[in-house]
């Protein structure tokens, strides 16, 4: 048994031993504070110099290149800048980018098993090993700044063939083409695509929107049910651009017959409901002039209940949700739509009013 469990000690300490472990440049300290500081021109070629002092016959593995600077900061930044992690001058399309490489492998294989190695911020698909040697850049001048996106185009005059000195030909070859002769880089492995710039809205949003209106509505408990004499009045302010606080008063006012008195007469009675609510609003804002909403207030809905000159009055507790739509006429006026369900909270019994309503909406102020 002692014999098994020390065969089975090596083989696990072999399997440990053959995975290669990468290997930073050395003399790249430099580099590395550079890339921390978010100079990566400067931290290229640091690194350009330490492998060209020693590394040109080792492999590595690449990871990404990047031709927008801010997107590599962020990668550094996620991965905490490990000493295996090191960047070279690339030119992608006429473009200076930086490639960004994982560690120094004695031999490709080597370096094609130390994939594995790579940490999980850094890690994506497509990634392979590469001899330095293919990747050190020469030793010529470095720019002033990474080129993010084309330069505007150049015209450029060309004297006849006879008529061009030597350096005036290396200037002309130097000048940046026009953007219209090179088409724009795919995005390359590791490097995220630029989001779409939003398209501003239309219609900016009011500080203030009143509406003023019609409004019929529909009780399960009271007699008749029906309050076909109805307004609304309410104001929403603007929080933030989806976001409102909502203020409202309504009435609704009906007459029913009642019973007659002693001398045969009919007697009328009169009803009437009024809600004062308040609460918040969403509003679905998309630049366009339909624009719906959805607010839920809650407050109080005063129903009183007039008979033979004795009128009796009841305030309760209520909720109100509901939803509507506004089409704007133009930046300033709208016509409003919108239906309610009204929930009371009677001393008696609990009651369930639907509301609709329609008006003329207007805007105040800009947010």
């Amino acid at each position: 048994m002692g014999a098994l469990v020390t065969s089975g000690l090596l083989v696990l300490l072999a399997a440990g031993a053959a995975e290669p472990r990468p290997q930073a440049p050395t003399g790249d300290a430099r580099g590395r504070d550079l890339l921390a500081a978010g100079d990566s021109l400067g931290a290229a070629e640091a690194f350009r110099e330490a492998l060209r002092a020693g590394g040109r016959s080792r492999f590595t593995v690449q990871l990404a290149v990047y031709c927008d600077v801010s997107n590599l900061d962020r990668q550094v930044r996620a991965s905490g800048n490990p000493p295996e992690l090191f960047v070279l001058r690339r030119s992608v399309g006429g473009r200076t980018c930086l490639g960004v490489y994982w560690g120094l492998f004695a031999s490709r294989a080597e370096a094609l098993a130390g994939v594995s190695t790579i940490p999980g911020a850094l890690r994506a698909t497509g990634q392979a090993p590469v001899a330095v040697s293919a990747v050190l850049p020469p030793g010529d001048s470095l720019p002033s700044r990474v080129v993010t996106t084309p330069p505007p185009p150049v015209e450029v005059p060309v004297p006849a063939p006879e008529a061009v000195a030597a350096p005036a030909a290396e200037a002309i070859a130097a000048t940046p083409a026009p953007a219209s002769a090179e088409p724009m880089a795919e995005p390359l492995p590791g490097e995220p695509s630029p989001a779409p710039t939003p398209e501003a809205p239309s219609l900016r949003v009011p500080a203030m929107e009143v509406e003023a209106g019609y409004s019929y509505l529909e009780d399960d408990t009271l007699p008749g049910g029906s309050f076909a004499l109805g307004g609304v009045l309410s104001g929403c302010a603007s929080v933030t651009r989806a976001l409102g606080v909502v203020g409202e008063a309504s009435g609704h006012y009906t007459t029913e017959d009642a019973l007659d008195d002693l001398g045969g007469r009919p007697l009328e009675m009169d009803l009437g409901l009024l809600g004062v609510h308040a609460g918040l609003r969403y509003t679905h804002r998309h630049g366009g002039f339909v624009t719906p909403y959805v607010q839920a207030l809650a407050g109080v809905t005063r129903t009183s209940v007039e008979l033979a000159g004795r009128r009796e009055v009841e305030d309760d507790f209520s909720i109100q949700p509901g939803a509507g739509v506004v089409f704007r006429i133009s930046e300033g006026v709208g016509v409003a739509v919108g239906a309610d369900y009204r929930l009371v909270f009677a001393e008696d019994a609990e009651r369930n009013e639907l509301r609709l309503h329609t008006g003329l909406v207007f805007g105040f102020g800009r947010r």
